[in-house]
């Protein structure tokens, strides 16, 4: 999985770019998201790397901050447990 931010997402288009920390620009479809995930610019991301007809391509792109919220609540509820 690669990771990236968001560089914009057209939600009338379907469609948007995500630089990423690899130095490469991924385009990315309204399809390549994962159910339920909804991007906008500036969020930060990881996704499948894929070949595209015209470039890099995001799939299973999902968001990093709600992964990251989930594991700080299984550590509150881990702590509490003690």
């Amino acid at each position: 999985m690669v990771k990236g931010t968001v560089k914009f997402f057209n939600r009338t288009r379907n469609y948007g770019f995500i630089d990423g920390d690899d130095g490469k620009s991924y385009f990315v479809h309204g399809t390549g998201l994962k159910s339920g995930v909804d991007i906008d610019e500036g969020d930060k991301v990881s996704f499948k790397a894929t070949r595209g007809d015209r470039g890099p391509k995001a799939e299973d792109v999902e968001k990093l901050q709600k992964q990251k919220m989930l594991k700080n609540l299984k550590k509150k509820k881990k702590n509490k447990s003690k």
